[in-house]
């Protein structure tokens, strides 16, 4: 109890005798909390002003997003550093550490600043922007959705968000599907010899009909039928041909080739030993 007393005495004592230490450091506590509540505060305002500012100026959103990342960042850490000298402690040595730890960083993660800066080169160049469909990094075909400081993310037909690094995108070939408004397509067939050996002018009138009647295929372009081999049961054709839907190529192709598959059975029944659009 005489300890408990004692304890309680000595620190009331400390407090007395300190107390304008501790009302100081208080007031820097509570200051540098404000500073920071204050910093987040307008870091995101500031980004939402900057955004919107962005989007008036009709801005690629690709570097809305990227410089909005950015700035949002190096604010963050002009805010910390702030409420830590107005806590007293010594900033200098602060950024001399960040620089030592920056140079530190930038030799451990050279893959991530090479995608820094892939981002940025595929801001200054817009290969692509939000929105459209593209192929990269061994057939990745999708949709672009955000394109951030490290990564691009692209979200397939199957509904997959893949994520991919900047520098895995600039170091491939980039096939930007939607700046295209033509594409050509082809469907493959091997019609019995026995049955139609005698009809390729009737059976080639056929297929540029069925091609021709469908509303989804390009108006005035040309549909090419080429004849690639005759072996001793079958006729091999192939049909070249365009449609300006990327989006819906796989459904167009599909009932493109059930309707030609219809047309020639009307015509000759069993004449088609197969048929595909690969």
């Amino acid at each position: 109890m005489n300890k408990l007393t004692h304890s309680i005495n000595f620190l009331k004592n400390w407090i007395i005798y300190n107390k304008m230490f501790i009302f100081y450091q208080s007031l820097h506590l509570c200051t540098s909390g404000c500073i920071l509540l204050s910093g987040l505060l307008i870091i995101r305002l500031f980004t939402k002003i900057l955004y919107n500012i962005f989007i008036v100026k009709k801005i690629d959103p690709i570097a809305i997003g990227f410089i909005s990342n950015i700035l949002k960042y190096l604010i963050t850490i002009f805010v910390i550093v702030s409420t830590l000298s107005n806590m007293g402690v010594q900033t200098s040595s602060i950024i001399a550490a960040f620089g030592t730890i920056g140079l530190v960083i930038g030799l451990a993660w050279q893959s991530a600043l090479s995608n820094l800066a892939s981002g940025l080169l595929i801001i200054t160049f817009r290969t692509f922007k939000i929105g459209d469909y593209i192929n990269v990094c061994n057939n990745i075909i999708g949709q672009v959705t955000k394109v951030e400081i490290f990564s691009t993310r692209v979200k397939t037909f199957d509904g997959i968000i893949i994520a991919i690094p900047n520098g895995k995108i600039l170091a491939d070939n980039i096939t930007n599907l939607s700046q295209c408004h033509e594409y050509r397509n082809k469907i493959t067939l091997g019609l019995s010899r026995i049955l139609i050996s005698e009809d390729l002018n009737i059976i080639k009138k056929i297929l540029l009909d069925t091609i021709y009647l469908d509303q989804r295929i390009i108006k005035n372009s040309k549909i090419t039928i080429i004849l690639d081999e005759i072996t001793n049961i079958s006729i091999n054709i192939t049909i070249f041909f365009w449609i300006n839907d990327f989006i819906y190529k796989k459904e167009i192709c599909s009932d493109l080739t059930n309707i030609i598959k219809q047309n020639l059975e009307l015509y000759k029944n069993s004449c088609v030993l197969w048929i595909n659009n690969n």
